[in-house]
């Protein structure tokens, strides 16, 4: 085989191809003996061309008429409560969530979560509150703890947490929970925000979810 620097040199084609290794499958799972294949330039276009498009954005004031609470938390500490976010949205055919905070990833892919919570406690309060992503069997990802000390009781602690997952199975669900950690006070609300000036209300629960296309 000849050295490549001297074959000559062109300008691409969408319909031209190279060689690789396929290490995945569709799947993201290993591929065995990584066999040499061809992929066209339209290919590899389609696959670098993928951004993140919002399949929705759900939070808890959307919908007061459907029973989304003005705050919500634990009853007590390491008690799990699932969070709340707004009403049900199946607009999306990839992801859809209902009014109990249950997302069901219809189609397999990459996903970009974000979770905006906002924490509130009592006067002089040590906070231990702890978020997480159950699928109904296993935690997904690590477990999220926001540690702070509550001055005063009118006091909002924001919380942001982003997560990227890859779905391999069609129908898979995630629920999204907290809990309030024995090792600080039995307190930590998520609580909405009322506003002046007749701007809108921010919630005390927000969720948005974006796909890989």
């Amino acid at each position: 085989m000849a050295i490549i620097y001297s074959y000559p040199t062109l300008t691409p084609q969408l319909g031209d191809k190279v060689l690789g290794s396929n290490i995945t499958d569709a799947a993201g799972n290993p591929v065995e003996g990584n066999p040499t294949v061809q992929y066209s330039f339209a290919e590899i276009k389609t696959l670098v061309d993928q951004q993140f498009i919002q399949q929705f954005t759900s939070s808890s004031n959307d919908s007061p008429t459907v029973g989304i609470p003005a705050s919500q938390g634990p009853v007590a500490t390491n008690s799990v409560y699932p969070i709340v976010f707004g009403p049900a949205d199946t607009s999306s055919t990839s992801v859809t969530i209902d009014v109990t905070g249950k997302v069901v990833f219809l189609k397999t892919g990459t996903y970009y979560i974000t979770q905006e919570y906002y924490i509130k406690g009592t006067t002089a309060d040590e906070l231990q509150t702890m978020f997480r992503i159950y699928d109904g069997t296993n935690q997904v990802g690590p477990t999220h703890v926001e540690r702070s000390e509550i001055q005063f009781s009118l006091e909002l602690k924001r919380v942001v947490i982003e997560t990227m997952v890859n779905i391999t199975i069609p129908n898979t669900y995630y629920i999204f929970q907290m809990i309030r950690d024995s090792n600080g006070s039995n307190s930590g609300t998520l609580t909405q925000q009322l506003n002046n000036n007749a701007w809108t209300t921010t919630p005390n629960a927000q969720l948005t979810i974006s796909k890989l296309i």
